[in-house]
């Protein structure tokens, strides 16, 4: 597929993925955003409204990262090897990377539970992305079987 023959949907959204990666794999390896001031104002709130425990912000931040990745491999038909699925299991392997290297910062620690949110995370975004095209598609399509 040559990027002449991409949708201008492909094409935004190949960009935005492409932004967002570096954004999500920058920020995993800057010191903890909790240091900032009101840096996880929005995740706590959310943990706090959905989970009842602001503690689970950071799982929070994690999902929704994630969630926008998978969603910009199944709007932008982000592919590796040809598939889509293969390109958001990489997104979910490159996760686990990142965790990994967490893990040798002196400012940050892997989680077990941070890649599980990233995880799914990715699946969730990558399925809401496929069923925001599928929507699109027949929203777009002519009526049939009206005269």
């Amino acid at each position: 597929m040559t990027i002449s023959s991409l949708t201008t949907r492909e094409k935004t959204f190949r960009v935005l993925f492409f932004i967002a990666f570096i954004a999500v794999s920058v920020l995993s390896l800057i010191p903890d955003p909790d240091d900032v001031p009101g840096g996880m104002d929005i995740t706590r709130w959310l943990a706090e409204f959905l989970l009842g425990d602001e503690a689970y912000a950071d799982k929070i931040s994690h999902f929704i990262a994630y969630g926008v990745l998978g969603g910009g491999v199944a709007l932008g038909t982000v592919r590796l090897f040809g598939s889509m699925l293969v390109a958001a299991a990489a997104v979910m392997a490159w996760s686990g990377v990142l965790e990994f290297f967490q893990g040798l910062t002196s400012y940050r620690s892997n989680d077990f539970l941070d890649l599980m949110a990233n995880v799914s995370g990715v699946t969730i975004g990558f399925i809401t992305g496929l069923l925001l095209i599928k929507i699109a598609d027949i929203i777009a399509s002519p009526k049939r079987g009206v005269a």
